[in-house]
């Protein structure tokens, strides 16, 4: 799921016993009962791994990264 991170959906993905990215920017873990990998990424952590896969392609094109 991507979102912002509230304070609901944190507390939501507190009581699902999920784990706590490194970056403080997201949550993961596996649900035993639906056997499901879930993971919730704010959208701003979406957009900034997407900049930072692209910045190489983007200056060897010759595009502006900002």
């Amino acid at each position: 799921m991507i979102c912002d991170l509230t304070k609901t959906i944190i507390e939501r993905c507190e009581f699902l016993d999920l784990t706590v990215t490194s970056d403080h920017m997201g949550y993961f873990g596996f649900h035993k009962q639906y056997k499901a990998y879930i993971e919730v990424i704010s959208f701003d952590k979406l957009v900034n791994t997407a900049k930072e896969r692209n910045r190489s392609f983007f200056d060897k094109l010759g595009l502006p990264t900002n």
